[in-house]
């Protein structure tokens, strides 16, 4: 009699092992792990499709602060899931908390800093991004936007050895550099 599930064999087979022990990651965990990684790429993507643009400092630190928020139950919510895997919860939010950074910044004289410390944490992320978020600040003038980027691509970027790329998944609809920075 046939039960519809995958035999013993299949186990075996495909070399996934659907128990937990200490050598080898479950299932179940690389499955959370891949669904707190597509949760926050998901994240971002609403966030810069939406296109918003924050009129004034108040309404960005109050969007900064609530992205911090949500952040902050991802990492609550996928530490508590895949508790026992060792995996690191931390750099997944951190992206967006870094994002949220961009943000919250009062002092534009600072903003070329804030940027190079998110593009240093995560190194691919693209010039269409970038100008995305600068936009979404609402008071950065084109020539800013255009020197921030032109200075980021003179500098190298070395990924961490086990950095997992996350903005390759995103793409920033509509919106092309050159035609922001004409």
């Amino acid at each position: 009699m046939s039960t519809g599930f995958p035999s013993t064999n299949w186990d075996s087979e495909t070399g996934l092992n659907f128990t937990h022990d200490n050598r080898n990651v479950s299932f179940s965990q690389k499955m959370t792990i891949e669904c707190h990684r597509r949760v926050v790429v998901e994240y971002i993507k609403a966030i810069m499709s939406k296109r918003i643009t924050f009129k004034n400092a108040e309404e960005r630190r109050e969007g900064a602060d609530r992205m911090n928020r949500e952040a902050e139950q991802f990492r609550f919510l996928f530490k508590k899931l895949t508790a026992g895997s060792g995996e690191d919860t931390e750099g997944l939010c951190s992206v967006i908390e870094g994002i949220a950074e961009v943000f919250k910044l009062t002092d534009p004289s600072l903003l070329y800093l804030e940027v190079s410390t998110l593009v240093s944490k995560h190194p691919d992320i693209r010039d269409d991004h970038i100008a995305a978020l600068l936009t979404m600040r609402g008071d950065t003038s084109r020539e800013m936007k255009q020197t921030i980027i032109e200075t980021l691509d003179k500098g190298p970027s070395q990924p961490h050895p086990n950095y997992v790329p996350i903005f390759k998944d995103i793409t920033v609809p509509t919106l092309t550099v050159p035609k922001l920075l004409k």
